[in-house]
């Protein structure tokens, strides 16, 4: 029987993705979450949120009552500089098997496909290697399941393995398709998994030449690489897992999945598969810095677009395209370690004053001004009327409560994160409009904004003691918000200030649990019943902190605090729980990865 999901922490599994779509695979050979139109289409293999979805598991066969209670022995590594994964499981007798899986990635800019390629090979043997099937139809149950002579089609679903699977049992909810076949040592055969019935069925040859070329893609993709300094390895896979999330626009979506809690037994669920601003932004930034200029150039560019399209005040998520996402919705799924609810779409609604300065600095981060340089067109100019426009609202709305870069359901506060990203933008706005016209009118509105802003912080926001005030009135609860780590490389002052040293240390030393960040304090009210888990990209962010303090020691204790919890695969999600050392909440996190190789630069400024 194909392993319960929730027996398998999240840390023993590996993404494959392509840009357009993609799957988990985890350490026992199963794929339990797959979306075969996109990232943000309906999953047509979802056991990983529901006991009734659909998985795939290859392997060795297993008998008697234990195969439902252990995950067998296995290991897990992607193929060096890929997103091509190789699991190798062990059967009777310590016979071996490979499963090699991957979608088909050609380079940038070519066209892929959605297909699940699996290439099952015995590395020892003879040894029984068995196929398992739990069909679904999208989010639902399977409507029509049809055996073929060399697989299963389940609505719309195709799979094929070169043989025919029949039922082989019924679980309390749903039918179990199997079949099987011994191989000897080196014998493989091919298993494809695609929404596309048109697709031609692949041999072993032709699966292991896509596999090989794809492999080649991946690593030339990767061979521009400019990094060279301490955490390379989790670098390369930050960027690895970040580019099989990048459409091809340039934006990645959030995360691969929906709904992996972020606390077990809580309700903090969210759908991430959609783009955020900041984390394009950060995309932008993060690639340029590594080498890897054509991909922080096609980001940038997705910004510029979005920038002229979106309307203000800008939604939190937009999709691929820049395009408003659909509303949230809630399905009926039981939730991955009964943890629900299951959501797909955004919060409408949703107000974030923090993501502008984000975007005015990485869009602005190539020319000095709206006239590029020497009185030639640059690349702003054609952005530069909207980033005014943007500017302009910064400039009349920055009192005004939002929900901060976290973008939680509760209540909007005057949050001093905000404000001081508020500050960014403004003071960015009125330097590239200088630049080109040291007399232009609107820099001197929006500078007047700017200092506005940081007499609120100096007085309001931020007490000289290193507190800040949530929502800015004396009266109200001091509480640490882990979104201000940031004042310490885009504020209003250098990191050495007392200012930023002492609201750094506030931050560490009211919200750090085994060496991992809280959001905020239990105390605060995010619109969330119960306690949350420490935040993989606070941690991220008190790292660069640090090092921007000039803090190396620290910093690398944190930072090796994060690294400890990537599994074998080397991935990481929105959060994790220090006590049983495992992730939690949505896999691969986009923000969380990219966070990593600003960490990992910031760090390699200082004594290794």
């Amino acid at each position: 029987m194909i392993t319960d999901p929730a027996r398998v922490p999240l840390n023993r599994r590996a993404w494959i993705g392509n840009g357009v779509s993609g799957a988990l695979v985890s350490a026992d050979g199963t794929v339990d979450w797959y979306c075969p139109e996109g990232f943000t289409s309906p999953a047509a293999l979802w056991r990983l949120l529901d006991p009734a979805g659909g998985a795939l598991r290859v392997g060795p066969e297993r008998s008697g009552s234990s195969a439902t209670r252990t995950l067998p022995a296995g290991t897990q590594r992607y193929r060096q500089g890929s997103n091509v994964v190789e699991t190798v499981l062990e059967g009777a007798g310590g016979r071996r098997v490979s499963v090699l899986d991957f979608l088909d990635w050609q380079g940038p800019g070519l066209d892929v496909t959605t297909r699940i390629i699996r290439i099952v090979r015995a590395l020892s043997g003879p040894v029984d290697v068995e196929l398992e099937l739990l069909p679904s139809g999208r989010f639902a149950p399977a409507r029509e399941v049809r055996s073929s002579s060399d697989g299963l089609v389940f609505d719309g679903t195709m799979l094929r393995a070169g043989m025919s699977l029949e039922a082989a049992a019924i679980d309390r909810r749903t039918p179990r398709w199997r079949a099987s076949r011994r191989l000897d040592e080196g014998d493989a055969f091919v298993v494809t998994v695609d929404a596309d019935s048109r697709a031609e069925p692949l041999t072993v040859d032709g699966a292991m030449r896509l596999a090989e070329s794809t492999e080649q893609a991946w690593r030339s993709w990767l061979g521009v690489l400019a990094y060279d300094g301490a955490y390379r390895e989790m670098v390369e896979r930050s960027l690895l897992a970040v580019r099989s999330l990048t459409g091809v626009r340039g934006a990645p979506a959030g995360a691969g999945t929906t709904s992996l809690p972020r606390r077990i037994g809580s309700e903090r669920t969210s759908d991430d598969r959609w783009v955020r601003w900041r984390d394009t932004a950060a995309a932008a930034l993060s690639f340029s810095a590594a080498g890897l200029a054509e991909d922080g150039d096609a980001a940038e560019t997705w910004l510029r677009d979005a920038v002229t399209e979106a309307p203000l005040p800008w939604p939190v998520w937009l999709d691929h395209d820049g395009q408003p996402p659909p509303a949230l919705e809630t399905l009926s799924l039981e939730g991955w370690r009964r943890s629900g609810p299951v959501v797909v779409g955004v919060r409408e609604g949703v107000t974030n004053l923090d993501c502008y300065g984000d975007v005015v600095a990485t869009v602005g981060a190539s020319t000095t001004g709206p006239g590029g340089r020497a009185g030639e067109p640059g690349p702003l100019s054609a952005a530069w009327p909207a980033l005014a426009s943007v500017a302009d609202w910064v400039a009349d709305h920055w009192r005004e409560p939002d929900s901060g870069v976290w973008a939680s359901p509760g209540p909007p506060g005057m949050l001093v994160a905000s404000r001081v990203q508020a500050w960014s933008a403004l003071d960015r706005m009125a330097r590239l409009a200088r630049a080109a016209n040291p007399l232009d009118l609107a820099a001197a509105g929006w500078q007047q904004e700017a200092r506005s802003i940081l007499r609120w912080l100096e007085t309001d926001g931020l007490s000289f003691d290193g507190g800040l005030r949530r929502d800015g009135n004396a009266a109200a609860d001091d509480e640490p918000d882990a979104a201000l780590l940031r004042i310490a490389w885009r504020g209003p002052w250098p990191a050495s200030h007392p200012v930023v040293v002492r609201t750094v240390d506030r931050i560490l030393d009211r919200l750090t649990s085994s060496g991992l960040l809280f959001r905020h304090s239990e105390r605060v009210d995010d619109g969330q019943a119960g306690p949350d888990n420490p935040d993989l990209l606070a941690s991220l962010w008190a790292v660069r902190a640090l090092a921007a303090l000039e803090r190396w020691e620290e910093a690398h204790e944190r930072m090796e605090a994060v690294v400890a919890l990537a599994g074998p695969a080397g991935l990481l999600s929105e959060a994790a729980d220090p006590v049983a050392v495992e992730l939690m909440g949505n896999l691969p996190c986009t923000a969380v990865h990219l966070a990593l190789v600003d960490a990992a630069i910031s760090l390699s400024r200082g004594p290794a």
